[in-house]
């Protein structure tokens, strides 16, 4: 409780005053994975992994430590530790849905997503449909493009959970996705009879979606402006209805509605940034660039200005002003993450590939289960690392794109298999990538060089020539390896 109040080293300390005479036995054990917990929480993992290396000496089948090392083993990418560990846990205690659920993340991670989505199905299904289990669950269910299924488990979860909030909108979320007005009405009227501010304004919002995909635009917009109206605090309708009128092309009525929403809350930072987007969209650009600057200047901490104006200055082709803002919006919060990721795409783009691999690196090591960032990182590790290490880094970082669907992750799979010397295994992936990235010149130069190892010259070349002319006027080493290849496959008899 002292911890969860914000007290954290008065916590530790306590528990640490408890240990210090305590005897080995499974209550001491427990304590010490608690501490570990919270030292992991509070960002010492060496001290937490020095508990759980002593719980294990002394309980070497210890369910609560075996979950804690694997969950560290699989943001490590040491996907097989993890799996050994769980597997010893899942003796102990064959049905513990945690168990489960961090299998399932170590399976992903290796790459293997049917062993991942049993497991999350297991989970759901011994869990008894709990919330967490099924929301967790839906949501792969989703990503692999199966919304029916992901609408029977949400369904099942609602049963099991009938007033929980996440699960109704999720639900909701699902039957929107697919059409079914009636039934997302329904889960509508439940949110708005638990009566919390939070599930009336989502009902609401759910029934105004139900009708704009209806094509009933009018209706839906006049129930959002009522919730608008009626909302005192909350900007969030208002920010709903300017949003749908500027995808419907409606963006003078936007205007009009949103300058009536800042007469009453002039001062609000979310309206006051959608207003200059608006006045962007307008072709107001002086007005836009005016707001974004005195928003940052009134809050420098705030990124959504700031990446609003980087985005603005780079489209009226104002580089030098727009990497000015970057720099002085990074100096003000340098750990900033969305700032990060757009440095990262401008250093990569002037050729600094070793500064940009240190902020995917920075990136990774904050959250090693962003698939972007691990797609980000393992790639430019590849193309610009040759030492064994590195590629062997990137590899392990990579495995679980290998039954990604997406272009991009077949692409830096492939060219890793191909780096380590399996051009047969790259092309499995390097093909689907070049066809869905017909104009990247990479995807294209990656599937001539595997077309090329493997003794397919014409096939080589064509995909070199492409790369190179997709490529023209950028100065990629990619691309001269490429006119190097091309040469000496044209060349040869």
């Amino acid at each position: 409780m002292t911890f969860e109040d914000g007290q954290n080293d008065q916590a530790i300390a306590q528990l640490g005053t408890i240990l210090e005479t305590a005897a080995p036995s499974d209550q001491t054990r427990k304590l010490m994975t608690m501490q570990a917990q919270m030292l992991d929480r509070t960002g010492a993992r060496d001290k937490a992994e020095v508990l759980v290396e002593k719980i294990l000496t002394e309980d070497a089948s210890n369910v609560d430590a075996l979950k804690l090392r694997a969950a560290w083993h699989i943001a490590a990418d040491r996907a097989g530790l993890a799996i050994q560990d769980l597997r010893t846990a899942q003796g102990q205690a064959p049905r513990d849905p945690q168990i489960m659920t961090l299998m399932a993340a170590a399976y992903e991670r290796d790459g293997n997503r049917d062993l991942a989505a049993e497991q999350l199905a297991k989970a759901f299904e011994v869990s008894r449909a709990a919330p967490d289990e099924s929301l967790r669950y839906a949501s792969f269910l989703l990503q692999q493009g199966r919304p029916q299924v992901a609408e029977t488990v949400l369904t099942d979860a609602r049963r099991a959970s009938p007033a929980h909030v996440g699960v109704l909108q999720a639900l909701a979320e699902v039957l929107l996705e697919n059409a079914k007005w009636p039934q997302a009405r329904e889960v509508a009227d439940t949110l708005r009879q638990l009566g919390t501010p939070e599930t009336l304004a989502a009902a609401e919002r759910i029934q105004a979606a139900t009708l704009f995909g209806q094509d009933r635009m009018d209706e839906g917009l006049a129930l959002l402006e009522a919730q608008a109206a009626a909302s005192s605090d909350d900007v969030r309708p208002s920010v709903t209805v300017v949003m749908i009128q500027i995808r419907a092309g409606r963006t003078n009525e936007a205007r009009s509605f949103l300058d009536e929403a800042l007469k009453k809350a002039p001062n609000d930072p979310t309206l006051r940034v959608l207003s200059a987007n608006v006045d962007a969209l307008l072709g107001k650009t002086a007005e836009a660039e005016a707001a974004y600057r005195a928003l940052i200047s009134d809050d420098p901490t705030a990124d959504l200005p700031v990446r609003m104006l980087y985005g603005l200055l780079v489209s009226e082709s104002r580089d030098a002003d727009a990497r000015a803002v970057l720099d002085a919006g990074l100096e003000a919060q340098p750990d900033n993450e969305s700032l990060l990721w757009t440095r990262a795409g401008l250093l990569e783009r002037d050729g600094r590939f070793d500064e940009t691999i240190a902020i995917y690196e920075k990136l990774y090591e904050r959250n090693s289960s962003n698939i972007v960032a691990a797609n980000n990182l393992a790639s430019m590790i590849t193309s610009y690392r040759d030492d064994p290490e590195s590629l062997e880094r990137a590899y392990a970082i990579a495995r679980r794109l290998r039954d990604s669907p997406v272009p991009a992750f077949q692409d830096t799979y492939g060219w890793i298999e191909y780096r380590r010397g399996n051009p047969d295994v790259a092309l499995k992936y390097l093909e689907p990538a070049a066809k869905g990235l017909p104009d990247d010149p990479l995807a294209q130069f990656h599937l001539g060089m595997a077309y090329a190892d493997l003794g397919r010259k014409d096939e080589a070349i064509a995909q070199l020539r492409r790369a190179l002319e997709l490529g023209a006027g950028r100065d990629l080493p990619q691309l001269r390896q490429a006119e190097e290849k091309l040469g000496a496959l044209t060349a040869a008899p």
